[in-house]
């Protein structure tokens, strides 16, 4: 005869007489009652179950070991922060960080552009702007450069190379163009030295500075020369006391480089000595033109001179 395998209630619940008790029953541990909670549908067998809950399948839901990272349009990203994640040198940067310093540039670059182009000083040139009708923007528009322009030569610069043509041989501007380097040399402006070099003569304070060493090696030299005629005396004359000690030491105050003030002094103190002399030799020129001029007055025979009053052979 089968076994049967029937159910009994107690009230509304549902036994299976065919499970054990052991099964059925809740450890003492897991026994905790609350108030109405003989009303509610109890499952049995909730303490043998992992979840503890009835999962119904019949409401859709991710699978296990999927995570809902994206909730309807928002998208949240995993902030799991790892040892790895928190030394990353981009750590917290944000895109609207460097948009923000975008916006406070150009709020810093705007007023100096502003006052930049804002000439209150060209009030005449912004009268003459409003009558013709322009703006300044207009003017910096639809301005190109012209490719032949540069490649056009001024009316008034000459070639070296015709310099060269139209010469003539007494003509003060002579020009010696190589056609092979294409240099063009005004020998009015320098000289060719031993090794067939171009020279540019110096001008201005590099020309002051030759004629300041040419003075300064000129009193060098004399000075030079009063030194060696002083040893040549002390050998001569051997430990005389008249010539021993009498030779000069080096002067510093003649180097250009020791003392540039004082021989600049001296240069022009120099030149002023020259002048006086050529001022002299004039006025002795010109006295023995007119003594010689007389002479032949008193005379009565015109005389026969040059221009410097000698007479002409």
């Amino acid at each position: 005869m089968p076994r049967e395998t029937t159910t009994t209630r107690q009230g509304d619940k549902k036994v299976n007489q065919y499970i054990p008790k052991y099964i059925v029953s809740k450890p003492w541990y897991q026994d905790v009652s609350t108030p109405g909670e003989e009303d509610k549908e109890i499952d049995e067998l909730s303490h043998q179950r992992k979840t503890g809950e009835i999962i119904d399948h019949s409401i859709a839901q991710s699978g296990s070991g999927i995570k809902e990272e994206f909730k309807g349009t928002i998208r949240t990203t995993d902030e799991s922060e790892d040892y790895d994640v928190k030394r990353d040198r981009w750590y917290g940067y944000s895109t609207e960080e460097w948009l923000d310093h975008l916006k406070n540039w150009k709020e810093v670059q705007e007023p100096k552009q502003d006052a930049a182009n804002d000439d209150s000083d060209d009030t005449d040139y912004e009268l003459e702007l409003i009558e013709l009708g322009l703006d300044r923007k207009d003017l910096n528009k639809n301005i190109k450069e012209d490719p032949m322009e540069k490649m056009l030569r001024d009316r008034q610069d000459i070639p070296a190379y015709i310099y060269n043509i139209t010469a003539n041989p007494n003509s003060k501007i002579k020009i010696d163009y190589d056609p092979k380097s294409r240099l063009a040399k005004d020998m009015s402006k320098g000289f060719l030295n031993d090794n067939n070099q171009f020279v540019k003569k110096l001008t201005g304070t590099a020309n002051e500075l030759t004629d300041l060493q040419k003075v300064a090696s000129d009193l060098d030299k004399e000075h030079e020369q009063e030194r060696i005629q002083a040893r040549l005396k002390q050998q001569f004359f051997g430990d005389d006391g008249e010539f021993n000690n009498q030779v000069p030491e080096t002067d510093l105050n003649l180097s250009l480089e020791a003392s540039p003030t004082l021989m600049m002094l001296k240069a022009k103190q120099l030149q002023k000595e020259k002048e006086k002399e050529t001022a002299k030799l004039k006025e002795k020129s010109k006295t023995n033109k007119n003594e010689i001029s007389q002479k032949y007055i008193s005379s009565g025979t015109t005389p026969n001179l040059d221009k410097n009053g000698l007479k002409k052979w």
